[in-house]
């Protein structure tokens, strides 16, 4: 998978777990998880290891405020 594939899953995944978090009042950090779990259950690698990537940055910028895109 190219860096640029990756970097369009992660946006992707991390969209739809803050439009999950937000119609279920969960936390996104929590949303990720689930996600992480469903994509590994279901042996869809790539978003398992998208997700996983996301719940490392969205714990690194936990109360910052500031986006996990820094690369964006």
């Amino acid at each position: 998978m190219t860096k640029r594939h990756q970097l369009h899953l992660e946006r992707v995944i991390y969209e739809e777990a803050q439009e999950l978090a937000r119609r279920r009042n969960w936390s996104v950090g929590f949303t990720l998880s689930v996600m992480w779990s469903r994509f590994k259950d279901a042996r869809e690698h790539e978003e398992a290891e998208a997700a996983f990537v996301l719940i490392q940055r969205e714990e690194e910028h936990k109360g910052k405020g500031d986006s996990i895109f820094t690369e964006w």
